[in-house]
């Protein structure tokens, strides 16, 4: 068996589930945004997982774009991992979809909480509920390895029914409002404490920001993944001025290192 984990990962959580996957079931690892230059994907490999963010209930728009590259998907055992803060709502159906229209099939999704990092919507929680998190994820990797493994199909996890049954409305508002918009960069700003050292530049997974008389400036092309924010050595990008009090967040087990190692095919 030949498997690829594809994955997209902004603050290291994705990642993280990726890499370890990849590492139970002998998978190579492949950043998203290192083939995305390609116009079509054509992989031989014979088992394909996607390891994805939740944002608003959706999968990030890089993402939705590397799935309509992918080609020959017919004959492929695909599963899927969506990482969610707070609330997966629909993603493993969209995912599902967005699939099927290349002429493949999702024969499992799962879905693993990880701390949430939307740093303009709500502080990181605290170090002992993500420890929490990250020792429910040990314990989850090694079932989805063996499910993988075996070739089984049918699981789609829900998570969280009466978080969504709440709030999945107002996200689904917000959304709808461009909160997601590529455009919504134009609310990042750096203040004094900018040095001009340019790992915003290195670390955007899509090139979205350029270095003007030493600041940073944005491109509008944004996914709002927040890596800029949140892999910021001296904290100095900020969202409007809500982020101004908030701590930063990144995987513990992710080295800035990691996050620019972008190996392609």
């Amino acid at each position: 068996m030949t498997a690829e984990i594809y994955y997209f990962s902004g603050t290291g959580n994705s990642l993280v589930v990726a890499r370890d996957i990849a590492e139970k079931i002998n998978g190579k690892l492949i950043s998203i945004p290192a083939v995305m230059d390609k116009e079509s994907i054509k992989t031989d490999a014979d088992v394909l997982g996607f390891v994805t963010p939740t944002y608003y209930m959706r999968m990030p728009r890089i993402v939705e774009r590397f799935i309509g590259k992918l080609t020959n998907l017919e004959s492929k055992y695909i599963f899927t991992i969506v990482t969610v803060g707070g609330i997966a709502g629909g993603i493993l159906d969209r995912l599902s979809e967005a699939i099927s229209l290349r002429g493949g099939s999702l024969a499992a999704g799962f879905v693993v909480r990880m701390p949430a990092n939307y740093i303009h919507a709500a502080d990181t929680p605290p170090l002992f509920l993500q420890k929490n998190m990250f020792g429910k994820w040990e314990k989850k990797a090694d079932k989805i390895a063996d499910y993988v493994l075996n070739r089984m199909s049918g699981r789609m996890e829900k998570f969280n029914p009466l978080m969504t049954l709440l709030f999945s409305k107002s996200i689904e508002k917000q959304y709808l409002r461009g909160e997601s918009n590529p455009g919504i960069d134009k609310n990042f700003w750096t203040d004094d404490k900018c040095k001009g050292c340019g790992i915003c530049v290195t670390v955007c997974p899509v090139s979205n920001i350029e270095m003007v008389k030493d600041r940073p400036v944005w491109q509008h092309h944004c996914e709002k993944c927040l890596t800029c924010i949140q892999w910021c050595p001296k904290e100095a990008i900020q969202y409007k001025d809500v982020t101004l009090k908030r701590k930063r967040y990144h995987h513990p087990d992710v080295k800035l290192s990691d996050m620019l190692k972008r190996d392609s095919m």
